[in-house]
C-alpha cells in the first residue's frame, strides 16, 4: 500500500465530537509482538482523528460515497417504554416538539404501514450504510445531526412530520439563555475573580472579542438565500458542533443543510462565495465532496452538490445574547477605565454617570490593596504579616487621599514614571507601541516588542523576588518557585511573547513518583508505540519494559536493523485525556507543585479555559509526558523537531539521568559541546558546568512573531535540496525539521531572527507562549511533563492559529480544531463583565444602605 492509500485511509472526517470516558471501553487491543519492526511515517498517514462512530466501530470509515439502502427493522434498536409512552402522547396532542430521537430510531414511530418517513441526516445514514454491509452499530455509536434541532410534529393521520427548526429568539428556555447571556442569577462558570483580575482579561481579550462580533454580523450579509428564517440550534451537553469542510468548532453563524444536516462554518462559506478552495479538489468525487471539499447532500433522491443559496442559515447562541454581551463590554470597559483599541464607536461613548464613575474610581483603588499574591496560600505567615502591616498603611492613606481629593494609587514601588497610575493603564502604556506584522485572515495581529530586561528595573518592579536574567536580557529565570510575588515579573515578560523559566519546582514534587524504575514497575508489560528519534521511524506495539529499562542501562536498548541501540522516545504516552484516570498519584502530585498556579491549574483565575461552562466537551489541556534518551551525540537530530502549539504550556523536567553501564565522558563533553554550538549565553554555560547541575534539555523557542520568517527560509532551503512544496502543508506544523547550528546561523544573518536557547535541567520549569516556534533536543536520559493553558496574554496567537490550521490537509495532527478558542473568549469576557457589574450594583446599594441607616 502506498504512503497516499495509507493516508486516505486513515484520514476521516466527522462533524461532531463527543466525550469518551476511557472506562467504557478500550480504544485498542494490543498483543504482545513477535518481532521488533520499524516502521517509516509521514504526518499524513497518523491516524489521530478519528470520529465517535469509528472509536466504537473501527471497521467503519467516514464520507464514504452514500448508499440509499434502507434499513430493516431487526437492525433499529427498539424504542424503550419510556420513548414510546412519549410518542403516544405527543401523538394524541398534535403539539409540535424538538427531535429526541436519532433519525434511524424515528421510523418506529410511524404508526401507519407505508407512510413516508422523515429524511435521515447524513449520520444516520452512515450507520444504515454500515448495519446493511453487517457490520454492528448501537445508538451510541451516532450523534444525530438534527437532535435537538428539528421541529416534528403528529399530523392529523398520525404520521410523523417536519415542521421546520427553532426560533432563536421565541424558543430558547431561560436555562438556554443563562448559558450565554450574562445576568444578575447566574453564577460565572470561571468561579472567583477579583476586580484586577476581570480588568486584565478584559484587557487583552477584550478587543480579540470585539472583532469576532463584527465578524458575527458579516454573516447576515453573506447570506444568500432568499428565505430569511434563522434557525436555532441549541447546544448539547458534551457535544462540540464542528465544520464538516475545516473542522473548526462552530462558534455561533453557520449555515446548515435542511435534508442532511450538513454544516458549514462562517470563513468556508465566505471562501466559496469569494471562489476561494479551502485545498486541493483531487478525487474529491470519490471522497464524496464537490470540488471546494464540501461534502455532497445525502438526500433520498441521491447524492447532490450543497448549493449555498438553499442552505439555512443557524446560530448557536441563544436568542440576542451575542449582542447584548458586545454592548455590555464596551460599556464595562468604559466605567471600569479599561483601554480599548478596538476602535468600535461604543468604545468612545463617554461616562455620563459622574457618582458612579466616582464609585468605580475607589473601588479600582481599593482593588489594589488585595491584588498582591502575598495573600497566596503559597505565602509564609511572616510575608502575609508585612503584607497586613503595608496594606494597613495604603488604607490610611487612601483615605486621607480622598479626603484632600488626591489621586492615590497603591503600590509597592514609586517613581516618577509609575506614580498615580493604575497597572491596567500602565500595561496599556505598552500597547501603543504595538507592531503590525501582516493582515491576516482574522484583521491585524498585534505583537508586543521583545522586552530585555535589566536587573535594577526589574528588582525596582519586585523587589525581593529571587531571579536572573539569561539569553542577553532576554530571558527570565525566577529562582524561587514558589514566591508569591513572581507574577509581578512573569507578567511583564509573558505580555510581550516571550518564554520564562522557573526553576527550583522539584522541591514541590516526590520524584520518587517519576523515576524510570517507577514507571517501569507500574507499568512495564503495557504496551505502547515507540520512535526512534535517529530515523523517525515508527517502533509499534513494544512492551513499556524495553524503554524504561533502556533509560538505565545501554545494553538493554532495543537494538535497530543493524544492531545499534535505537535512540527512542515514548509516543502519545499516556494516551488521550486519561492521565488523572491512569495515572492519578501523579497527577496530584503535579496539579500540588505547579509553578504559577493562578495560570497553570485548570481552575485558575487566569487559565481563561475555566471559563467555559461545564456542558461544553473540555480542551485537551494534558498534562502530556514527554519521555525520551538523550541525544547530545547527535547534534543535528532533535527529539521533538520544530513545531508551535495553539495553547501555551508549562513543560517541567523531572528527571534527568545518564546510563550508567558504559563511558560517560563522551555523552559528558558532547553534552557541553551542544550547550555551546546551541548559541547559550554564557550564565547558562556555566551553570550547566556545575557539579551539582545534571542539563537535561536543549530548547530553541523563536517569537511567534518570527513565525512567517522561519517557514520562509525553510521552504527555501526544500526548493534548493531540489524537493517541491507541498500544498495544505506547512514546514512548522508539519514538524520534520530541527534547525541545527547551521540554519539558525542562517535563520540569524538572512532574516534577523534569534531563538531563545533554554537549557533544562531537573526541577526546571520551561513557560512556552501559543504561537511560539521551538524544538528540544534531550542532551541525556529525560522525563518531562507538560500542562497546556490559555492565557488572556496570548488569546491573539490562539485565534489566529485557529484560522491557519483549518488549511492544513485533512489528515494533518493539527489540522482539527480541539481548542474551541472563540467559546473560551465568549465565556471569559462573559464572566468578567458579570462579575465586574455585580460587584457595582453591591456597592451602589452598601452606599445606599448606609446613606439611610446614617
Amino acid at each position: 500500500m502506498s504512503q497516499k492509500e495509507l493516508a486516505a485511509l486513515v484520514a476521516t472526517r466527522t462533524s461532531r465530537k463527543r466525550t469518551i470516558s476511557s472506562t467504557s471501553f478500550s480504544v485498542s487491543t494490543r498483543t504482545e509482538p513477535k518481532s521488533i519492526i520499524e516502521i517509516h511515517i509521514f504526518n499524513d498517514s497518523l491516524p489521530m482523528k478519528r470520529t465517535y462512530c469509528e472509536v466504537m466501530n473501527p471497521t467503519l470509515r467516514a464520507e464514504q460515497p452514500v448508499k440509499q439502502e434502507e434499513e430493516s427493522p431487526g437492525q433499529v434498536p427498539p424504542l424503550t417504554e419510556e420513548e414510546q409512552q412519549r410518542h403516544d402522547e405527543l401523538r394524541t396532542s398534535g403539539s409540535i416538539f424538538l427531535q429526541d430521537l436519532p433519525c434511524f430510531k424515528l421510523q418506529q414511530a410511524q404508526p401507519i404501514a407505508g407512510s413516508s418517513p422523515i429524511p435521515k441526516c447524513r449520520e444516520c445514514r452512515r450507520r444504515n450504510l454500515a448495519t446493511t454491509e453487517g457490520e454492528s452499530s448501537s445508538v451510541s455509536d451516532v450523534y444525530c445531526r438534527f437532535y435537538e434541532f428539528r421541529r416534528l410534529q403528529f399530523n392529523e393521520n398520525g404520521e410523523l412530520c417536519v415542521v421546520g427548526f427553532p426560533n432563536p429568539y421565541s424558543e430558547p428556555s431561560p436555562e438556554d439563555i443563562a448559558i450565554w447571556q450574562p445576568d444578575k442569577n447566574t453564577p460565572p462558570t470561571s468561579g472567583y475573580m477579583d476586580i484586577q483580575v476581570c480588568r486584565y482579561i478584559l484587557l487583552h481579550a477584550g478587543d480579540q472579542f470585539c472583532y469576532i462580533w463584527h465578524q458575527e454580523a458579516e454573516a447576515l450579509s453573506l447570506h444568500q438565500n432568499t428565505d430569511g428564517t434563522i434557525a436555532w440550534k441549541k447546544a448539547v451537553k458534551g457535544t462540540r458542533e464542528i465544520c464538516d469542510v475545516c473542522d473548526t468548532t462552530l462558534f455561533n453563524y453557520h449555515w446548515t443543510c435542511r435534508k442532511c444536516g450538513f454544516g458549514v462554518c462562517l470563513d468556508c462559506f465566505k471562501d466559496r462565495k469569494e471562489g476561494l478552495r479551502l485545498r486541493r479538489a483531487e478525487n474529491a468525487a470519490q471522497k464524496g465532496c464537490d470540488e471546494y471539499h464540501w461534502l455532497l447532500c445525502s438526500d433520498p433522491s441521491g447524492p447532490q452538490e450543497h448549493v449555498p443559496t438553499e442552505l439555512m442559515l443557524t446560530q448557536i447562541i441563544a436568542g440576542d445574547a451575542l449582542n447584548v454581551l458586545g454592548r455590555l463590554l464596551h460599556e464595562v470597559r468604559t466605567l471600569w477605565q479599561v483601554p480599548q483599541v478596538c476602535g468600535c464607536l461604543l468604545s468612545k461613548q463617554p461616562i455620563e454617570d459622574a457618582e458612579t464613575k466616582e464609585v468605580i474610581q475607589d473601588m479600582i483603588k481599593e482593588s489594589q490593596l488585595k491584588q498582591h499574591t502575598s495573600y497566596s496560600s503559597l505565602a509564609s505567615e511572616q510575608k502575609v504579616h508585612q503584607q497586613q502591616r503595608l496594606d494597613q498603611l495604603h488604607a490610611t492613606k487612601l483615605e486621607f487621599a480622598k479626603k484632600l481629593g488626591i489621586d492615590y494609587v497603591p503600590g509597592r514601588v514609586w517613581t516618577k514614571e509609575s506614580l498615580g497610575k493604575d497597572p491596567i493603564t500602565t500595561a496599556f502604556d505598552n500597547l501603543k507601541h504595538i507592531n503590525f506584522l501582516r493582515n491576516g485572515l482574522a484583521g491585524l495581529r498585534r505583537f508586543l516588542p521583545p522586552r530585555t530586561m535589566t536587573f535594577g528595573y526589574s528588582t525596582q518592579l519586585a523587589p525581593g523576588v529571587p531571579h536572573e536574567f539569561l539569553c542577553d536580557g532576554r530571558l527570565l529565570r525566577l529562582t524561587d518557585a514558589m514566591h508569591p510575588d513572581n507574577r509581578v515579573l512573569f507578567q511583564d515578560v509573558w505580555k510581550c511573547g516571550q518564554p520564562v523559566m522557573i526553576s527550583e519546582v522539584a522541591r514541590s514534587l516526590n520524584l520518587d513518583l517519576w523515576h524510570p524504575q517507577a514507571f517501569c514497575r507500574d507499568f512495564g508489560d503495557k504496551p505502547n508505540d515507540l520512535i526512534n528519534c535517529l530515523n523517525g521511524n515508527l517502533v509499534p506495539n513494544q512492551p513499556m519494559r524495553h524503554f524504561w529499562e533502556g533509560f538505565q542501562c545501554m545494553n538493554k536498548r532495543l537494538p535497530d536493523a543493524y544492531g545499534k541501540p535505537m535512540l527512542l522516545k515514548l509516543k502519545d504516552w499516556p494516551p488521550g485525556d486519561d492521565f488523572a484516570e491512569i495515572l492519578p498519584t501523579r497527577f496530584a502530585d503535579l496539579m500540588k507543585g505547579l509553578p504559577m498556579p493562578e495560570y497553570t491549574l485548570r481552575t485558575g483565575n487566569l487559565n481563561i479555559a475555566s471559563c467555559l461552562p461545564k456542558m461544553f466537551v473540555p480542551p485537551d489541556l494534558g498534562p502530556k509526558m514527554y519521555n525520551a534518551y538523550g541525544s547530545a551525540l547527535h547534534p543535528d537530530k532533535g527529539t521533538t523537531n520544530l513545531h508551535l502549539d495553539i495553547s501555551d504550556a508549562v513543560n517541567i523536567m523531572v528527571y534527568v539521568g545518564i546510563p550508567q553501564d558504559g563511558d560517560t565522558r563522551p555523552q559528558m563533553a558532547a553534552t557541553q559541546k551542544a550547550i555551546e554550538i546551541g548559541g547559550c549565553d554564557y550564565i547558562t554555560r556555566a551553570r550547566c558546568q556545575s557539579p551539582d547541575v545534571l542539563p537535561g534539555a536543549l530548547w530553541h523557542i523563536f517569537p511567534a512573531r518570527d513565525a512567517d520568517k522561519i517557514r520562509d527560509l525553510l521552504n527555501r532551503v526544500t526548493l534548493e535540496k531540489g524537493f517541491r512544496l507541498e500544498p495544505d502543508h506547512d514546514p512548522i506544523h508539519d514538524q520534520n525539521w530541527y534547525l541545527d547550528d547551521k540554519l539558525r546561523a542562517r535563520l540569524f544573518k538572512e532574516y534577523g531572527v534569534e531563538g531563545h536557547p533554554i537549557v533544562q535541567c531537573l526541577g526546571d520549569a520551561v513557560f512556552i507562549p501559543a504561537g511560539a516556534p521551538h524544538q528540544v533536543q534531550n542532551l541525556h536520559n529525560c522525563i518531562k511533563v507538560a500542562e497546556d493553558f490559555v492565557s488572556p496574554e496570548n488569546i491573539t496567537h490562539c485565534y489566529h492559529l485557529t484560522h491557519e490550521f483549518r488549511r492544513l490537509s485533512h489528515s494533518h495532527t493539527n489540522h482539527e480544531d480541539k481548542l474551541q478558542i472563540k467559546n473560551i473568549i465568549y465565556h471569559a469576557i462573559k464572566d468578567c463583565c458579570t462579575i465586574l457589574s455585580r460587584a457595582v450594583d453591591k456597592r451602589v446599594n452598601a452606599e445606599i444602605t448606609q446613606l439611610y441607616e446614617d
